[in-house]
């Protein structure tokens, strides 16, 4: 059987991106406009709903741009292998814009990071923002649990590059919305 295409993969990978957004700004929007129907929502701290979302965004993104590719996956799921899977031209504009987006960002977050809890400052580059979120889907729902040093989620700026590389390809991508929860999809090119 062939593999998934690659416009399903994109607009389920939208649908996380956009509810780990949500999950930041409704909280803030609330505070802000004090709008009674999200009273409750004022209270709201959800960081690691944002995070666990965009772990999954960046997963299925790297998936969408290995089907571009034509190539399979399996059942893989650990970011860096997937990002190797990923075409080298691809690769390399995802580096591209995170450097130029996202590593000063990253740099200051993570410096922040590591000196609050005593442990040395590492070189912050895109290799090490990969290799700490690497497993950020499972790693970050399991919190509670603790979370060594070396993972957790530093993937931001990468799933934005690793949008914006597939949307450089198909900028129409951008309207599709699945309209309805099926096993098939149904794209609205209107939203």
């Amino acid at each position: 059987m062939p593999g998934p295409k690659p416009l399903p993969i994109f607009v389920l990978a939208e649908q996380f991106r956009y509810a780990g957004a949500l999950a930041i700004e409704i909280p803030r929007l609330a505070n802000v406009l004090q709008i009674p129907q999200l009273g409750e929502a004022r209270a709201l701290y959800l960081p690691t709903a944002y995070m666990v979302n965009n772990a999954f965004a960046l997963e299925l993104y790297f998936k969408c741009l290995i089907r571009i590719g034509r190539k399979p996956y399996g059942k893989e799921h650990d970011l860096r292998k997937l990002f190797g899977l990923i075409g080298r031209r691809s690769q390399a504009n995802i580096k591209r814009y995170w450097r130029e987006r996202a590593a000063e960002h990253a740099q200051i977050s993570l410096e922040k990071i590591y000196s609050d809890s005593g442990e040395p400052v590492p070189k912050v580059d895109f290799t090490f923002c990969l290799n700490i979120s690497r497993d950020a889907f499972t790693t970050m729902r399991y919190l509670y649990e603790g979370v060594r040093p070396d993972k957790g989620w530093a993937g931001d700026g990468i799933v934005e590059s690793a949008r914006q590389v597939i949307l450089d390809k198909y900028p129409h991508w951008i309207r599709m919305r699945q309209v309805a929860p099926s096993p098939h999809f149904v794209y609205n090119p209107h939203s």
